[in-house]
């Protein structure tokens, strides 16, 4: 009985012994010492605190880039689209104007770039026409000497610079349109944020969106003025072929032998840019 009392105690006394050796310990000072479980959770917590703050730290700083980038490419963009409108820059130029942004700003960047070479492309073209040396001497003397009475090769090329000068006037009309201009940018794989970027240079109050709305107005004007001239100067040819018999060049001068014809002919030359009966 007292070795089954004394195997009893022993099992108690090692089983204590194991308890205590499960008790959390750390080696400091050259000895093991009891780590308190409140300790432990400190730590814990500290450490948790520590990656929240790491975290934080690494989103501000990933923000400021972000948006810095932003700012800084957003103020390059600016500054080129100012100079391309302020300056007379020819189609050539603007092909060989190196891309000063990046990322999805260079998307931007180019897609206007691409779209301003075309409208200088178009608005040269149309310029030359208004200004069509051979269209400015159809109603000249020397030109009534040259092709009348009949008037065959000034009618015909008056016809002819008609349609080209509309198809350009309709190709910039279509060019400046808000649907042309928005479409532009719909399919490019990037963020709203810089498709309504794009799309403000020509809808706010700036110098390209200024420039292109004032440009679509001359463009409708000017195409109702010519069209009236490049009309008003066949009729005054089929006037003159219709009276050929009454006129003639003398000293360089259009002269009429019946005073009515020539009140019909100088009213006729001084509304050229009027639309006339």
């Amino acid at each position: 009985m007292k070795e089954k009392s004394k195997e009893k105690d022993n099992i108690k006394k090692d089983n204590k012994s194991r308890k205590v050796e499960e008790t959390p310990k750390h080696y400091k000072d050259g000895e093991f010492k009891k780590v308190e479980k409140k300790e432990v959770k400190e730590n814990k917590l500290n450490k948790v605190i520590l990656t929240i703050l790491l975290i934080l730290v690494i989103l501000v700083i990933a923000i400021g880039i972000i948006y810095g980038g932003r700012i800084i490419n957003k103020a390059k963009l600016d500054k080129e689209l100012e100079n391309l409108v302020s300056k007379d820059v020819s189609v050539e130029e603007i092909e060989n104007t190196e891309t000063i942004t990046s990322g999805d700003f260079a998307t931007v960047e180019e897609t206007v770039k691409q779209y301003f070479k075309e409208y200088t492309d178009l608005k040269n073209q149309f310029t030359e026409k208004m200004n069509d040396e051979k269209i400015q001497t159809i109603l000249t003397p020397e030109n009534y000497n040259n092709d009348g009475p009949e008037f065959e090769d000034s009618i015909n090329y008056i016809n002819k610079t008609k349609e080209e000068f509309n198809q350009i006037a309709d190709s910039l009309m279509v060019l400046l349109s808000k649907e042309n201009i928005e479409s532009r940018i719909e399919n490019e794989d990037i963020s709203d944020y810089y498709k309504e970027l794009y799309k403000g240079y020509f809808i706010e109050d700036n110098e390209l969106s200024s420039t292109f709305q004032e440009s679509h107005q001359d463009i409708v004007d000017s195409k109702t003025l010519m069209n009236n001239l490049y009309n008003n100067q066949i009729k005054i040819l089929n006037f003159l072929k219709e009276n050929k018999a009454h006129w003639e060049v003398l000293d360089g001068k259009l002269a009429f032998d019946d005073e009515e014809l020539t009140n019909t002919y100088n009213d006729m030359k001084n509304n050229l840019f009027i639309e006339q009966e």
